[in-house]
Formats: structure tokens, C-alpha cells, sequence
């Protein structure tokens, strides 16, 4: 493989690792993991709770496996983005039982939209910010943009909107959302350090927020670039202790469902581990709460930061067959796209 095949192939195989890890150790604080599990470094067999829905090691959850459908409509057409693509994507995505069941509230809203199913009515119908929408949920998926587009954060962020506005139609959501995208399409230039993914994730936030602007509704919230920024310094402070960081991040920033948790704490671990793909992982795992999404939006950035020789291979075995997938056909695939101009 080129070096930026590995580097595709490290973001989908960072993504999905991430994913699965912290399905385990997700809305739990981290206090009771560490009882529970000491420091988690691998992907753990699933709890009872997520037996009964089916769940077994190695499975991914919505976080992965929304992005990965979502690229499927565009690699088998060859071409970029659309907001038809990116519906095609979401409901074949939802005809798949085994990720279905774990889509965020967000998302499920958008399905049955698409599908022509009225929400009941609700006391905030009437309400221009609904501001329960500000969710990670857009962010999850958006690092598979930044793999169509390597080192092209323009055309990444404008991307992003496309792909996730179509769930997440509210400017903060889209301004975290083009973070994480617009940091793993950095991730591909020569020379690109860590310090540089975290300016990218900047440049994303802020505009993502400026470009969304004008086509999505406004929301009552706080600015994802200033909360972006702390979560850094605490990494950045405590790069000798990346677990020192972690629990900071975790009890200041916070780590939950809400864009303007997770995505700042997921720069804040980058910070912390000076960008290593696994043990940014790590961190994000162990924080407790929304764990499965931050170690999902941290391993895409640093999986293609970092590129597939810095993983071990058994996990792209495990990944691969407990998911039916073959990450490094589609890391080919996409390379390909991106070869062919389709995706720039």
C-alpha cells in the first residue's frame, strides 16, 4: 500500500477500534471502570447489558459504522458527496439491525423524517433552538470526510456540511462536526505534526460554524473553538501524565453526548498523547461516558495521523469479521476516488 492508503486505512481502522473499545466502558463514569476494569487497553468481551442487544467483542456501534455506510453510496457511484447520497447512506444504514438499535436521538429524528414519519407532537415545536440537537452525533461520522479529502480542509469542511447537516442542522453541531473532519484531512500532509491536527480542528471549528450559517438554524450555545482550547491546554500541561489530562478533561471539559463536550475533550487527548493513535484511544475509553464516540472521533484523526503500521493487525482481523467488513478494500477504494479527482 502507498504511505496514503496506510494513512486512509489507519482512519477507518482507528475509527472503528475506537468504536468498539469504548462500546464496553460507554455511560459509565470512570471512577467505576477503573474499579471495574483497571485501565482498559484492548477490546473487552460486552457486558450483559449489550449481550441482550446482540452486541459481541469486536462489534462496532453507530458511531463506525454510520460513517463507513455513508461512504458506501459514494464509492460505489464514484462520486463525491451529496445530500441524496448522504440520505442514501443514513437509511441503508438504518436497514442494518445489528447498528440500528443504537442510533442517537438526533439521528432517529432525521430517519423517520426521511421515511415520512411525523414525530408526535412536542412542546418544543414551536421553539426556533432546539438546543437538545447539539450533539455529537454529526461529529462521529465526520472523519470520513477528511479521508475523501486528504489535505484539502476546504472542501473537507464545506463536505461536512453536506454529509451532516442532514441530521445535525444546527451550527454548533456542524462547527464540531468540521473539526474532526478538517483534523483528519490535515493529518495527510508531509511533515504534519500533532500541534498542526489540533490548528486544523480550530480552522474547522470556527468554519464550519461560519459556513453553516447561513442554511441551518442557530442554537443557544457555547463556542466549540474556546472550549476546544482548554481541553489542549490540559493535555498539553500533562503530557508527562496523559492520565492526569484525562481526568482533568474529564471533570472540566466533560465527555458526554453534547458536541461541546465530546469534541474538545477528543482534541484534549490528542494533546495529551502528542497524537499516538492508540493510546489517544485509550484515554478517550477510559474517560467514561460517551466513550465510544470521542475514542471513535479521536481514532479517526490519529488513526490517519499515525497510519495503519501503528496498529496492531489483529484488530483489522477481529474488525473485519466480526463486521462483515474489509477496511482495506475500502481504504483502497477511496484512495482511488481520491486519485481519480472525484473526491476533490
Amino acid at each position: 500500500m502507498t504511505q496514503r492508503q496506510e494513512k486512509i486505512l489507519g482512519g477507518l481502522l482507528g475509527g472503528a477500534i475506537g468504536d468498539s473499545m469504548g462500546a464496553v466502558t460507554e455511560h459509565t463514569s470512570r471512577r467505576i471502570l477503573e474499579k471495574r476494569y483497571g485501565f482498559v487497553t484492548t477490546i473487552l468481551e460486552p457486558h450483559d447489558r449489550l449481550r441482550e442487544h446482540g452486541h459481541v467483542r469486536g462489534l462496532v456501534t453507530d458511531d463506525f459504522s454510520v460513517a463507513y455506510y455513508s461512504a458506501l453510496p459514494m464509492l460505489e457511484k464514484k462520486q463525491g458527496i451529496s445530500s441524496e447520497l448522504a440520505i442514501e447512506g443514513l437509511l441503508r444504514w438504518n436497514a442494518d439491525e445489528r447498528y440500528s438499535n443504537c442510533a442517537g436521538p438526533t439521528t432517529i429524528v432525521a430517519i423517520n423524517r426521511f421515511k415520512g414519519i411525523e414525530p408526535p407532537p412536542s412542546s418544543t415545536d414551536h421553539v426556533l433552538c432546539i438546543n437538545s440537537r447539539v450533539t455529537n452525533g454529526g461529529g462521529m461520522k465526520a472523519g470520513i470526510v477528511g479521508l475523501f479529502n486528504p489535505s484539502d480542509l476546504d472542501k473537507t469542511i464545506d463536505d461536512t456540511i453536506t454529509l451532516c447537516g442532514i441530521t445535525h442542522d444546527n451550527t454548533l453541531a456542524l462547527s464540531a462536526a468540521c473539526a474532526i473532519s478538517a483534523a483528519t484531512s490535515k493529518a495527510f500532509d508531509p511533515g504534519c505534526s500533532y500541534m498542526d491536527l489540533i490548528t486544523a480542528g480550530l480552522y474547522g471549528a470556527e468554519e464550519g460554524f461560519k459556513r453553516s450559517q447561513p442554511h441551518v438554524r442557530p442554537v443557544a450555545g457555547c463556542s466549540i473553538v474556546k472550549r476546544i482550547r482548554p481541553a489542549v491546554e490540559i493535555g498539553l500541561r500533562h503530557q508527562d501524565d496523559p492520565v492526569a489530562a484525562m481526568n482533568e478533561i474529564a471533570d472540566i471539559i466533560g465527555c458526554g453526548l453534547f458536541a461541546y463536550e465530546s469534541i474538545p475533550a477528543a482534541f484534549g487527548y490528542i494533546a495529551a498523547t502528542k497524537g499516538q493513535v492508540m493510546d489517544s484511544i485509550y484515554l478517550a475509553v477510559n474517560a467514561g461516558d460517551d466513550t465510544d464516540t470521542v475514542a471513535c472521533m479521536v481514532g479517526f484523526i490519529t488513526g490517519a495521523f499515525c497510519s495503519s503500521n501503528a496498529i496492531s493487525d489483529s484488530y483489522l482481523k477481529l474488525i473485519n469479521e466480526v463486521n462483515r467488513f474489509d477496511l482495506k478494500k475500502t481504504a483502497l477504494e477511496i484512495d482511488s476516488l481520491v486519485e481519480g479527482g472525484t473526491a476533490v
